[in-house]
């Protein structure tokens, strides 16, 4: 076997260069924005983050647009302009795109991804595609495939040893690498790196493919030998889930989905990757293999697309949902089709794919505007129905879409004004929301997150927002329960803790000076009792008085309250007066039973 020279992949390197410029340059800013990312923190790194994502995009999008005008024969100067302005298409997408944090706008942007990888697949054949099949089409991708999976492999090993030669200078030689660095070289391989080796091995000649008959043999045994019996294996599990749905008179569980996706996954690329060989009369287990896959997605199909209508009906419409009923369409109408028209050419499972992905990416077929229509349904119905707890789920969903039209359309002249810019981004924004709207119509919020789940556990914030008055008092000192020995145990043995209240503590049996007095607390846990002693006075606050103000059933795992809910006054013998004013409260409830786990705030002692 000869290598290539140092000049030849030179060659090879430059020539990449020319004849994708624009993907370079997209890979290029990918790396850029992610290191720019990694060094910032909080909201200032929301744009470059969400750069990253849409420079990601550039890349399937200007290699299909440079293929497409390749094939056609259009010139280089339509060859250049086609690609940046897709790269100009997805600097407009930046702008509106709220970014991958919320729900809803990460599947836009998988369904987006998976349009733009599909299009590389077919556009450079879309012109034949009427023509009949080709082997062209599958050598095609079956070069880009080999290909992904060679980049991936050269630049995990470059990644892989330029790290060790960094870490043996850190170690042997004691010159600093900040810890920093090794991400910075794996964006700059994984997209950089990555896409360079990866578009080298993309082919040039597309019309010389149709005289191409390498076929690889490691690509035969891995279907054969591990695909296929794979895709086998998950039918025959179905086809017994099935058996056992029907003499059972049972639902589908909603598990479903992941099995059939599975066998759908496993048993199409298997399909395909020994597509070119159905012709051949030794490889009579191909044509077997393609007529039982088929037969068998029937059923799998029609299975998941009963277990979506099962959970659909009491809970209506949503993007999951709705993207799951139309993949389940989408792959009924597949099998149907390979299973009764065996010769049917392979363009058409990525060509209907990307079609159907693109028809609900925008639109009045979307996925967010069919879901959001069945929400704003369902809360009207949920609301006559005076169902709290559905119509509160409704409501949450709208909310979180900001969907502001959708809702008013529901409540009418009482909606209230809402910062609708804020929902989504701050932590239990829209429960606050939703509650307002919910209060405004008279019926009763359930929060989304009630306090019975992760076993009773909740925790809730004091609204620092509001001034404080301090008048009556001669001083303030930051406490918690830190500060104490506390004499009970924390909780039930396996009960998962929630998030502690307060800030560095003391130590446990702590003394600390505010003035004349001498500070010490305790704290029991199972009485809720939180005693502070402050010179010869010890006031005692009732910790569990403050949790029992709370709303459990509107409660949130992690909430924000008024700050007078949170407040505890008491006085001691000798009449001096003191109030415990708490920030950060937590604990479970369960039958009517309050026990504080944590707590932290500050306390007021007058003189």
């Amino acid at each position: 076997m000869r290598f290539p020279s140092l000049d030849l992949l030179a060659a090879r390197a430059l020539a990449v260069v020319r004849r994708f410029p624009w993907t370079l340059a997209a890979g290029a800013a990918a790396a850029t924005f992610a290191i720019v990312a990694s060094d910032m923190h909080g909201r200032a790194a929301d744009p470059w983050g969400r750069a990253v994502f849409v420079a990601l995009l550039g890349l399937p999008a200007t290699i299909a647009l440079t293929l497409t005008a390749e094939a056609r024969g259009w010139s280089r100067a339509a060859r250049l302009a086609l690609p940046a302005l897709a790269l100009a298409a997805l600097a407009l997408f930046w702008r509106s795109w709220a970014g991958p944090e919320i729900k809803h706008e990460a599947i836009r942007f998988a369904q987006l991804a998976a349009v733009l990888h599909l299009a590389v697949a077919f556009l450079p054949f879309l012109g034949t595609f009427l023509a009949g099949e080709s082997l062209a089409f599958w050598q095609y991708n079956r070069r880009l495939f080999l290909g992904f999976l060679r980049a991936a492999l050269f630049s995990a090993v470059l990644f892989v040893g330029v790290a060790i030669a960094l870490g043996a200078l850190d170690h042997l030689f004691g010159v600093k690498i900040e810890s920093e660095t090794y991400l910075r070289i794996w964006f700059v391989v994984a997209f950089l790196g990555n896409t360079w080796i990866f578009l080298a091995a993309v082919p040039e000649d597309l019309a010389a493919l149709r005289d191409e008959r390498d076929y690889p043999r490691a690509l035969k045994v891995f279907s054969q030998y591990i695909l296929t019996p794979l895709a086998f294996t998950y039918l025959v599990i179905l086809l017994a889930y099935l058996v056992k749905l029907v003499l059972g008179a049972e639902w589908p569980s909603g598990w479903i989905g992941w099995l059939v996706t599975s066998v759908a996954v496993t048993g199409l690329l298997g399909f395909l990757l020994v597509h070119p060989l159905r012709s051949d009369p030794e490889e009579g287990w191909i044509r077997t293999y393609a007529r039982w896959l088929f037969v068998g997605l029937v059923p799998a199909a029609l299975m998941l697309l009963v277990a979506f209508w099962k959970r659909i009906l009491p809970y209506g419409l949503t993007e999951p949902r709705v993207l799951g009923v139309a993949l389940g369409l989408w792959l009924l109408a597949i099998a149907l089709r390979f299973a009764l028209r065996p010769a049917t050419g392979i363009r058409v499972i990525p060509v209907t794919l990307a079609l159907l992905l693109a028809v609900t990416l925008y639109g009045p077929l979307s996925l967010t505007r069919i879901s959001l229509a069945s929400q704003r349904d369902r809360f009207a119905r949920m609301l006559a129905a005076q169902d709290a707890r559905e119509a509160s789920a409704a409501l949450r969903f709208l909310v979180e879409h900001r969907a502001g039209r959708e809702i008013a359309s529901v409540v009418g002249p009482k909606m209230p004004a809402i910062a609708w810019d804020s929902v989504g981004r701050i932590w239990g924004r829209s429960d606050s929301v939703a509650k307002l709207i919910m209060a405004q119509t008279g019926g009763r919020y359930v929060a989304g997150y009630p306090s019975g789940v992760n076993e009773g556990w909740f925790y809730v914030e004091a609204d620092r927002r509001a001034p404080t008055p301090v008048a009556g008092f001669a001083w303030l000192v930051r406490v918690s329960e830190r500060d104490a020995v506390r004499p009970g145990a924390p909780g039930k043995p396996g009960a998962p803790e929630p998030p502690r209240a307060g800030g560095p503590g003391a130590g446990p049996d702590s003394v600390r000076i505010a003035g004349r007095d001498t500070i010490r607390v305790a704290f029991d846990t199972t009485s809720g009792v939180a005693r502070i002693r402050a010179g010869r006075d010890t006031f005692a606050f009732d910790l569990r008085a403050a949790a029992t103000r709370l709303d459990f059933d509107s409660l949130a795992y992690r909430s924000t309250v008024p700050a007078a809910t949170l407040t505890l006054d008491t006085a001691a013998t000798s009449g001096r007066r003191a109030q415990l004013r708490l920030e950060q409260l937590s604990g479970a409830q369960a039958a009517g039973t309050v026990r504080v786990r944590a707590w932290s705030g500050v306390v007021l002692v007058g003189e």
